[in-house]
């Protein structure tokens, strides 16, 4: 089949990876003209691991991956650790390490395997039409492409789920009263250990740093915030 993919985000590409390694023909179109993932990393845990080995790219994702062996939780008061706990249960239950990664490099990974002949950025699907037998998508510029299938994954306000469920269902967004910041710093053991997953938590706060390639740490803190509130200048009223 001649397949379709709607955005070329983690899910649509290891879609499209996934289908081309079945036999089919796809093509992935993405209205960002560039890769600029939301979010700073992810943490795959031993399944997710499993999917992309059988996707062909175990020794690019482990190339990729942080060495992570515990995982603890302490107070954020004065750092006391509450419990630390070796990850290697998991490795010999699963046969598969789990591994945080840079979220870019992740996506990086795996648009270059889905390949520039089927990946075509700056394309903005505005519409699409189908007729029981083969489905269409009009472009921004006006320009159409047909197949036997398409797929949505165009994230949260997506225009394919929109036309799958006729009147469209947009997800509510709901406040959970939190604000979250996340990023990727240099790794320094002076913070947390380089093959830890570290949580501090306390007084409705929490913050974390765990191990991804290039000898950085992937980390986020949660603070209580209300609703439409504004972090402006100084982002260290957060603390």
């Amino acid at each position: 089949m001649r397949i379709i993919i709607v955005g070329a985000g983690v899910g649509g590409a290891s879609a499209a990876i996934a289908l081309q390694r079945l036999g089919h023909d796809v093509v992935v179109y993405d209205r960002m003209r560039e890769n600029r993932p939301v979010g700073a990393a992810l943490s795959l845990w031993s399944n997710g691991v499993k999917v992309l080995n059988w996707l062909g790219l175990g020794a690019e994702v482990a190339a990729l991956g942080g060495r992570m062996d515990t995982m603890a939780y302490a107070a954020g008061s004065d750092g006391e650790t509450w419990c630390d706990f070796s990850l290697a249960p998991v490795t010999a239950a699963t046969g598969q390490r789990p591994y945080p990664v840079a979220r870019a490099d992740l996506q990086a990974l795996l648009m270059d395997r889905v390949g520039p002949a089927h990946l075509h950025l700056g394309r903005e699907v505005v519409a699409v039409a189908d007729d029981g037998e083969r489905v269409t998508v009009t472009f921004a510029d006006g320009s159409v492409d047909s197949g036997d299938l398409l797929l949505g994954a165009d994230g949260a306000r997506s225009l394919v789920r929109e036309h799958v469920t006729a009147g469209g269902v947009r997800p509510e967004r709901v406040s959970s009263g939190y604000t979250n910041v996340n990023g990727l710093v240099t790794a320094d053991p002076a913070i947390a250990p380089l093959t830890r997953w570290t949580t501090w938590v306390g007084e409705g706060k929490r913050c974390a740093v765990m191990p991804v390639a290039g000898e950085r740490f992937y980390f986020w803190f949660d603070v209580p915030q209300a609703r439409g509130s504004v972090v402006r200048s100084d982002p260290t009223r957060l603390r």
